[in-house]
């Protein structure tokens, strides 16, 4: 009885061996694409890494290249960039430099040029139409170009809202228009955002037209 039950377990598990291997035989192809698929997926997302990486890498290079360039040659950078925030850091720095050296003409095309290619952004749109606005161009608007300007930069979802307010504020200090300058010293200080510094210039117009 032991002897019969101990066959009927081998012939039990040498049919199930002989199934598996006619499973495995009849989807072999299936499994191998499988495996294929798996290597290749891993082999692709190393790749990526390794290709965003050296990316990275290069882009770091070539803004550190064209900072230096600037800086020692007076170089600017003219072909088009791939990466946006390259391509836009780059040109605040050109836009800085030609500010601090003082021409004014240059240091406006680089921030014209930041508007028209990635306006999309609205700080940098915004940056960069605040910054024009503050160099001397500015100064050959009218008092209402002015305005219009600021109300543009002083939108509520505006990143700059508050500086944008702060200059319309001192506008309207210049031409003596004491009913903006107290809506707007009263707009100013009752914004969350508003940083300490700023504060403080704020409470001293209020300070001088004794408002409070």
């Amino acid at each position: 009885m032991v002897e019969s039950e101990s066959f009927i377990k081998e012939v039990s598990e040498e049919v199930k061996r002989d199934n598996l291997f006619k499973i495995l035989n009849k989807f072999k192809w299936l499994l191998f694409a499988l495996i294929i698929l798996l290597i290749g997926a891993v082999g692709g997302y190393e790749y990526y890494k390794f290709s965003k990486k050296a990316r990275a890498q290069k882009n770091g290079e070539f803004l550190v290249s064209a900072i230096e360039n600037l800086k020692n040659n007076g170089q600017t950078v003219t072909e088009e960039m791939d990466n946006k925030f390259i391509s836009v850091l780059i040109k605040l720095n050109e836009a800085k430099y030609f500010e601090e050296k003082g021409d004014i003409k240059s240091a406006t095309a680089a921030y014209e040029y930041i508007i028209s290619k990635h306006g999309e952004n609205k700080f940098f749109n915004h940056y960069s139409k605040f910054q024009v606005y503050l160099m001397n161009p500015a100064e050959s608007l009218s008092d209402k170009k002015k305005i219009d300007v600021l109300d543009e930069l002083s939108v509520p979802d505006g990143p700059l809202k508050l500086l944008a307010l702060e200059q319309k504020l001192y506008l309207y200090v210049q031409i003596s228009d004491l009913d903006n300058i107290k809506s707007h010293v009263k707009l100013i200080l009752s914004d969350q955002s508003i940083m300490p510094e700023q504060v403080s210039r704020i409470k001293e117009i209020e300070k001088i037209y004794e408002l409070n």
